[in-house]
């Protein structure tokens, strides 16, 4: 009985969680229509007198990319990499999350295309020695895969989790590699022109998703307020701590060997970036909100015994590095489109940018629609899922690991007892 009414409490839980995602993304969807509109009737991309012709729509499919791709590869590195089996009652949130991330990359670059309703070609009549076909097969790939994983867990077929799980490792970091190696292939780009750039991508993607898995369970774990909760969110703080400090390192590292390498070109985007009229995106919100301050609750917290503090610093810090994160790809697509090279003799071309009120439209009907998708996501897995856990037929069911169950699995319980809720 006591298993019924917390797992009962954690439904109820969700049902918010639904509702508030669920107005929210309707609400989005109907502001951000207005632009989609102007865009799709009217051809309406914005900033079309300006030399930068990509801006927002592809710096926010980029951090949509690393988004996806980042908490899937991060969930499987830590639950079959590092062991940690306690994060199985979190893998319906994460592929869920990845897939309302892919959808809103693949609807903002949609946007940016000169020719949209031709995306069409590239799958009935592909040419493997594009790079640009490579990115829609695997996006449709991971696609298939998350759809499939969610399918899996609804049905409690961990067996069909497992093996996507481990399918969707090589897919992912195909995917990323594509899309550094789509910027890195460009030599008249001196910024992109770079063989390391697809590593900086997948050890991003690993910074990033490590931070939103961690994010994840903070808000949506069956078992808040236990004591298992507690030990899961402070070993995942160390492994989020862990992987910024390693993209801190390389982010570094590259920096100097370009400036030291003295390619003039190069050298003059650094100075642009670093020192330019939109230096501060780098300084506050990538460097200061995005790793220094993370950096300083991840320290903090591990000094502190009150748990509901140490969640709330936690929390903070991987709310600040995901949000912050778009402006990794944004200050490596744009700052390389905005130098103006020396035979550039024309004044009247601008190199200026900064995003058009229909671009921050589209950004808003495209979180309106992650937002409704996750909500529908809720309804029609997570909870479907949660409520095979405590079926008086789910203790009759084998566990997927042992010999001869034919990999079919109800998840266990969640133990989310009201009276150690922290919500």
């Amino acid at each position: 009985m006591a298993t019924s009414q917390t797992a009962s409490g954690y439904l109820k839980r969700t049902n918010k969680q639904f509702r508030i995602a669920l107005i929210i993304g309707i609400a989005a969807l109907v502001i951000g229509a207005i632009g989609v509109f102007r865009v799709l009737y009217f051809g309406n991309l914005g900033n079309l007198s300006t030399e930068v012709p990509w801006g927002l729509w592809v710096g926010l499919y980029e951090y949509f990319v690393l988004l996806e791709v980042g908490a899937v590869l991060s969930f499987v590195l830590l639950r079959y990499g590092a062991g940690i089996r306690e994060l199985d009652r979190l893998g319906p949130i994460i592929m869920l999350t990845a897939l309302a991330a892919l959808a809103g990359a693949l609807i903002s670059i949609f946007h940016d295309l000169g020719q949209p309703f031709r995306v069409w070609r590239p799958i009935l009549a592909p040419d493997f020695g594009s790079l640009l076909t490579w990115m829609i097969w695997l996006h449709l790939a991971y696609l298939v895969i998350l759809v499939i994983e969610l399918w899996a867990y609804r049905l409690g077929r961990k067996d069909i989790v497992k093996n996507m799980a481990y399918i969707s490792v090589p897919a992912g970091a195909a995917l990323v590699a594509v899309l550094g190696s789509f910027l890195s292939v460009a030599a008249a780009r001196p910024l992109w022109n770079d063989l390391l750039l697809p590593v900086v991508y997948l050890i991003s993607a690993f910074v990033v998703g490590t931070g939103l898995v961690l994010l994840q369970h903070l808000l949506f774990s069956p078992d808040r307020g236990s004591p298992v909760y507690h030990e899961l969110a402070r070993r995942l703080g160390r492994w989020f701590l862990s992987w910024i400090m390693i993209g801190a390192f390389t982010a570094l590292t590259i920096s100097l060997v370009m400036s030291y390498a003295d390619v003039p070109a190069t050298a003059a985007i650094l100075e642009q970036m670093l020192t330019g009229e939109y230096a501060w995106t780098i300084w506050v919100f990538h460097v200061g909100l995005g790793i220094l301050l993370p950096v300083i609750l991840l320290f903090w917290q591990e000094r502190i015994g009150d748990q509901v503090n140490r969640i709330r610093m936690l929390g903070a810090a991987s709310a600040l590095m995901v949000a912050n994160f778009l402006m990794v790809p944004m200050n490596v697509v744009i700052p390389a489109l905005a130098y103006r090279y020396d035979h550039v003799r024309d004044t009247l071309i601008r190199f200026e940018y900064f995003p058009h009120l229909v671009e921050w439209l589209v950004m808003v009907f495209v979180i309106g629609l992650m937002l409704v998708i996750f909500a529908l996501g809720i309804r029609l897995v997570i909870q479907p899922f949660y409520r095979m856990a405590i079926s008086p037929a789910a203790g009759a069911v084998h566990d997927a690991d042992s010999p001869g169950d034919g990999g079919h699995q109800a998840p266990s319980p969640p133990n989310t007892d009201s009276k150690n809720d922290e919500s």
